[in-house]
């Protein structure tokens, strides 16, 4: 494994062990309380992304922002700092949550700042492998105690999901590659496994938008083989079969959209039935606050969305009544597209979008310089990355917070690599 060579490198091994503890939900790590105006929990992983934060802004002071990352890097700045400036106007509490999502982008900059070799990427992968594979054992064994379902291990369900779908993606490189097969093999078992135990349908669509993104990126460099297209049709058909199975009461929307009525009341009910509720009540909220939203709260609290609770109940009247937000707790956004529009208004997403943005091209532009590892995993994870952020919002504590800002600077760095050609 790489990742034993690469922790002998300081900067390296700050990255990796800060990816380690941000893969543990936050509330499974010992902690202590710190009274700041609120209480705030103080756990390893955030000590790790506040060195790491420190080493990455040290490397880059001293040794300047590649240009391939300065888009990426101004972007992803200018959406923290307007989460933690509306977050201090709401609040102490709003503050705190606001600076333990941002404190994740830790990541980001770490892979800005030392993510410069394949060496470093391989020592990346490493840990998601450990994890997922820690991940699976724990997750299958409930599996198979509880009779079935979908397991959290110690991430959540959906974080279990979108992490199987980088050490998957992962694998289906190599393949198409044809190098190290054994490796590739078990990254996609590995990486499959989680996304079926997961099973979460937003992280679903991800494997599929960077399936195709993958695909779509050898095609265009005329280097697409029947066996990669097999394998990966064949793998992502498997991992959709096993989601589907677990996930088949959330499937009801289907039947509404195919035009067929309900025998009985709610049932065609399901998952993304509530995601739906959710969704108008955020999108109220945002029409309430077109231009700058609320200001940052990362749950909603009630006086900013309860008097659009009987309208959404008029709205959506046959849905059970266990569907709709509690009015006297806050509201969970259930996507980070909605979390952003309702929260920063239309000028938060416009400059969240920018960033989305600026990964995409730098994205491309590792695609089209360099084939194979380098070039090809920056776009693949952060289409999964889009894919699985419609499935959960951001928040601090959270693993799949930390894998999207690890895609998101996984990007900008491997363009710079791609830009100095190093060989594969």
């Amino acid at each position: 494994m790489e990742l034993w060579r690469q922790l002998r490198s300081p900067g390296t091994a700050l990255l990796l062990v800060a990816l380690g503890f941000s893969l543990v939900r936050s509330d499974l790590q010992p902690a202590f309380v710190v009274h700041v105006g609120t209480a705030a929990s103080i756990v390893p992983g955030d000590v790790a992304a506040a060195l790491l934060a420190l080493g990455a802004a040290w490397a880059l002071v001293r040794h300047g922002v590649p240009r391939e990352a300065r888009p990426v890097l101004a972007t992803g700045l200018a959406f923290c700092l307007l989460v933690l400036v509306t977050a201090a106007v709401n609040g102490a509490a709003p503050f705190v949550a606001g600076a333990k999502m941002v404190e994740l982008a830790a990541l980001a900059l770490g892979a800005i700042a030392f993510l410069r070799t394949r060496g470093a990427l391989e020592a990346v992968v490493d840990v998601l492998l450990l994890a997922t594979v820690s991940a699976d054992v724990w997750g299958g064994s409930d599996f198979l105690r509880a009779g079935g379902g979908r397991q959290a291990a110690f991430l959540g369900e959906h974080e279990l999901a979108a992490l199987g779908t980088l050490p998957l993606v992962y694998g289906l490189v190599l393949v198409g590659m044809r190098q190290r097969h054994a490796r590739a093999v078990l990254a996609i078992v590995a990486g499959g496994l989680a996304c079926i135990l997961g099973a979460s349908l937003a992280t679903l669509l991800g494997l599929w938008l960077a399936a195709v993104v993958f695909l779509g990126a050898v095609f265009l460099r005329r280097s697409l083989t029947r066996r990669t297209l097999v394998v990966t049709v064949l793998v992502v058909g498997l991992v959709t079969a096993g989601t589907a199975e677990i996930r088949s009461g959330a499937f009801g929307f289907l039947q509404v959209l195919a035009g067929k009525h309900e025998s009985r009341p709610s049932q065609f009910s399901g998952s993304w039935s509530q995601r739906l509720i959710y969704t108008y009540v955020d999108g109220r909220v945002f029409l309430a606050h077109p231009v700058l939203g609320t200001g940052w709260y990362s749950l909603l609290p009630p006086r900013t969305w309860t008097s659009y609770l009987p309208d959404t109940k008029r709205r959506f009247p046959d849905e059970p009544a266990n569907y709709f937000p509690p009015p006297d707790r806050p509201l969970v956004p259930q996507q980070a597209y909605d979390q952003v529009l309702s929260q920063l208004g239309a000028f938060g997403f416009a400059v969240f979008m920018a960033l989305l943005v600026s990964v995409a091209a730098a994205s491309w532009r590792a695609a089209r310089r360099t084939p194979g590892l380098v070039g090809d995993i920056p776009a693949a994870w952060f289409a999964g990355g889009l894919g699985a952020i419609a499935g959960e919002a951001l928040f601090g504590g959270s693993p799949l917070t930390a894998l999207w800002w690890l895609a998101v600077g996984a990007a900008a760095a491997l363009a710079t690599i791609s830009a100095t050609h190093e060989p594969e």
